[in-house]
């Protein structure tokens, strides 16, 4: 895969939608945006790094000088993008042109409010909105490219929940689990840990839980949610139940349950449907069993540079479907001071199929 042209198709889309949404300025500080558009990891530091595309005028990027080199180095300027550096004592703004143009300048939706605060005074009198109308249509459809990113990091993850019975020894408490499986997420593929939930027993009806010091004992439910990213920039995340030793029958009840929510949730991606509709398949499958009251959040997120990103698959969420859509569906059920359980995988929307990321067993795995 030439990543070059991925991201010059990604620049030509930018622009096209620039156009179509009357964009005058887009403004790109360092983070997934930028990384997303260019491929360039720029450190966010108090110094201006800043992509630049304005109507009728050719892209630049604003970086320090002394990170003039590692701009190069990510191969920006392969891309048609021109590279102004700018020295220590220079007002950095400066270099950015204020073009003819007077409409809307769209900034970074994760741009520190103090460059945000210079820039609207170096762009005085212009309207500013949420770059999230051009960069969250663009980065919400996946290429085949990103698509085979994303299964690559659901792999990956596969493999991390496969030995999580491997590694875990009685005495262990959630703190102790959680190194443990951040290590493994390290060592199989991801160059980074973004999160390790471990709750057991009665924490696992908390579904963001902090791992502490809680001895993990026989007989608790164990409830294991993990991501990390690749060296690609793409996220991975997935959560199993665990059963240390055996479980009350009733659980094992409600727990097959759940799995037929999950898996009717799957199902139903191939349909012509909107992200609250496809919430209410799980949420009324549950209801229908009495757990409705349970199942406390939104049935998934969508992912791809970042864990959480659009589209987001929740009530209130009318937006279709569409085929590139990259998500989470992760049903659960909390029953405060008792116990939780939670079923999550990554899925991409295709034509009339459904790709699964995930594939390790849904199943509930005794320890």
């Amino acid at each position: 895969m030439n990543l070059a042209l991925e991201h010059k198709e990604r620049l030509n889309k930018t622009t096209k939608l620039m156009n179509e949404n009357g964009v005058s300025s887009l403004l790109i500080t360092p983070g997934p945006n930028l990384r997303y558009l260019t491929g360039y990891k720029a450190k966010n530091l108090e110094r201006l790094t800043c992509l630049v595309l304005q109507k009728d005028e050719l892209p630049t990027i604003i970086v320090p000088k002394l990170e003039k080199i590692a701009a190069i180095d990510s191969g920006v300027d392969e891309l048609g993008i021109e590279i102004i550096t700018w020295e220590e004592t220079e007002f950095s703004f400066s270099k950015i042109k204020k073009n003819n143009d007077k409409g809307p300048v769209a900034v970074d939706s994760n741009m520190n409010a103090s460059k945000l605060l210079d820039f609207q005074k170096y762009f005085d009198n212009r309207e500013f909105v949420d770059a999230r109308i051009i960069m969250d249509s663009i980065r919400s459809v996946k290429s085949k490219y990103e698509i085979d990113q994303l299964s690559i990091a659901g792999k990956y993850i596969d493999a991390v929940h496969m030995q999580i019975p491997e590694i875990f020894e009685i005495g262990d408490t959630e703190r102790m689990l959680a190194r443990k499986i951040a290590n493994l997420i390290t060592e199989t593929g991801h160059e980074s840990v973004d999160f390790t939930i471990v709750a057991t027993g009665k924490n696992s009806a908390s579904p963001h839980h902090d791992p502490g010091e809680t001895l993990i004992v026989n007989g608790d439910i164990l409830v294991i949610d993990i991501g990390g990213t690749t060296a690609s920039g793409y996220c991975s995340d997935s959560t199993r139940t665990y059963v240390v030793g055996n479980c009350q029958p009733e659980f094992q009840e409600k727990y097959e349950i759940l799995k037929q929510a999950q898996e009717l949730s799957i199902v139903s991606v191939k349909e012509n449907i909107s992200a609250e509709k496809l919430d209410l398949v799980a949420r009324n499958y549950l209801s229908s069993h009495d757990l409705g009251e349970y199942f406390i959040h939104r049935t998934g997120h969508g992912i791809g540079m970042e864990t959480h990103e659009e589209p987001y698959i929740v009530q209130g969420n009318a937006e279709m479907l569409v085929d590139g859509n990259a998500f989470s569906i992760e049903p659960g059920f909390y029953i405060e001071g008792k116990y939780g359980a939670r079923i999550e995988d990554i899925v991409i929307k295709n034509d009339s199929q459904t790709i699964n990321c995930n594939n390790s067993t849904k199943e509930l795995v005794f320890i």
